[in-house]
């Protein structure tokens, strides 16, 4: 679903540090495609461009630094990401973002949908997270460069899909 209107809000782009994980289909909690406050999809997704910023979640307790709404740029990811949900303390035990996100963190959707195979979408969100606190622009401008819009993790080819957006072999 492309959302109605690009929304612009006039803010000044600020960068910080903070910690980067990935969470999709079989892992939201729970597994699904829902999110806690829809702000321009009606389910976790978009292409990372700033008009369709991909949905990302972070704890209540950064509501206020970090409100829905809110659109953020990853630089190594190349993608825009809306704060549409809420990091949930009862996900999973183990894996990308288990057990809900602590202080400055942003947990990506990556995609997955029912048919998507868990082990290879998990495998994605592992591939992709990197080690340590990484730098993020809250309230970024347009024209920032967009690597693979679409879909972060991709069912295409069978069987365990493609991660980062693009096909495999190609860089």
């Amino acid at each position: 679903m492309k959302p109605n209107s690009c929304y612009v809000v006039k803010q000044d782009p600020t960068g910080v540090d903070a910690t980067i994980t990935f969470y999709g289909w079989p892992d939201n909690s729970p597994p699904g495609n829902k999110i806690a406050h829809p702000i321009i999809h009606k389910h976790a997704g978009g292409d990372g461009t700033y008009c369709n910023p991909t949905t990302f979640a972070t704890e209540r307790a950064n509501n206020k630094e970090i409100p829905y709404g809110i659109k953020i740029y990853v630089p190594f990811m190349k993608q825009y990401f809306i704060r549409e949900d809420l990091c949930a303390a009862s996900g999973p035990p183990t894996g990308s973002g288990s057990n809900g996100c602590s202080k400055l963190w942003f947990d990506l959707w990556i995609g997955g949908n029912a048919k998507s195979r868990k082990h290879a979408v998990i495998e994605c969100e592992r591939k992709l997270t990197p080690n340590g606190q990484v730098a993020a622009i809250l309230w970024p401008k347009n024209g920032m460069p967009v690597a693979h819009p679409g879909p972060i993790y991709r069912n295409s080819p069978p069987p365990d899909g493609t991660c980062d957006g693009r096909t495999e072999g190609s860089s």
